[in-house]
């Protein structure tokens, strides 16, 4: 699986991290440069570190092709 900040895909709408950008994958392009290799994830639909697959949540699993995985709403612009 490639990695979303370097491509098109974006992170389930469900995983979430703390971050100084946000918790929220809707405005995925701003905090995606500066996530740290050092971040928390969690799955809001566990409210967990493994998602409902029983799998580990990271910005580099929870991609399109997840079991679990849902899509987030496009953005306005």
């Amino acid at each position: 699986m490639s990695h979303p900040a370097n491509s098109a895909e974006r992170p389930c709408q469900c995983l979430r991290t703390k971050n100084p950008y946000g918790t929220t994958p809707q405005n995925a392009e701003a905090w995606l440069p500066g996530v740290a290799t050092s971040s928390t994830y969690w799955c809001l639909r566990t409210m967990g570190p493994a998602g409902p697959d029983d799998h580990f949540v990271h910005l580099s699993r929870c991609v399109e092709g997840r079991a679990c995985y849902e899509k987030g709403e496009d953005s306005i612009s």
